[in-house]
Formats: structure tokens, sequence, C-alpha cells
């Protein structure tokens, strides 16, 4: 997708779409070397891919924080505003919310929720 693309294809700004791209292939690169390094038979190797795959969760998280300041600039307020009641709060803080995603029969916390 060529610059400028994504906000005509989703409605959604560049920066945002570009954010969302970015933690999903982080969370991907980390699960793919969780299952490399289970595969590994040579320490060098595994060891390897458990740095790796700890880098790759480690930008996924800083991702994650990313896209909340994005989202809050978009929206012009709260990140999370959709769903409020009308006191203006959801119920629950964005802070604490989190969702587990089961893929390959793995599970993932990506903390988005």
């Amino acid at each position: 997708m060529q610059q400028g693309q994504s906000d005509e294809a989703t409605g959604t700004r560049d920066e945002t779409y570009d954010v969302i791209s970015i933690v999903y292939h982080a969370l991907q690169g980390a699960e793919n070397c969780e299952i490399y390094a289970e595969d590994a038979e040579r320490d060098e190797l595994r060891q390897f891919f458990e740095r790796a795959g700890e880098q790759q969760r480690q930008l996924a998280e800083e991702g994650k924080k990313m896209l909340a300041k994005c989202l809050q600039n978009e929206s012009g307020g709260s990140a999370f505003s959709f769903g409020e009641g009308q006191s203006g709060q959801s119920g629950q803080s964005s802070s604490s919310q989190s969702e587990t995603v089961t893929s390959g029969g793995r599970q993932t916390d990506t903390g988005i929720g």
C-alpha cells in the first residue's frame, strides 16, 4: 500500500494504520520466534530466537502505547471513548483491560481490549 492510501481505503489516518500494522507484525514475529526457539536443536540458535522474540514483544508494547496516543489524537479525547455511559466512564479503565488471543494453540496477551 502506497503512502496516503490507507486513509482513503480505510477511513483511518495513515499514522494510526501504520502503528496498528507494526504492532500486529511485531506480535506475529514474537510468536514465530517462540516456535523457532522450541524447534531449535542448538542452544546458540534457541538463544538467538529467544532474544529476537523478546525484542519483538518490546516493540509491540511500545507500539501499543503509540497506538493509544494516535487514537486519543483522532478522537480528540479518550482513546477508548466508545461505549461510554452518560457519566463518561465505561466501567473499566483502559489500562487494566487486556485481551487474550489464541493462535495455533498458543495464547498471547495483547494488552488491548
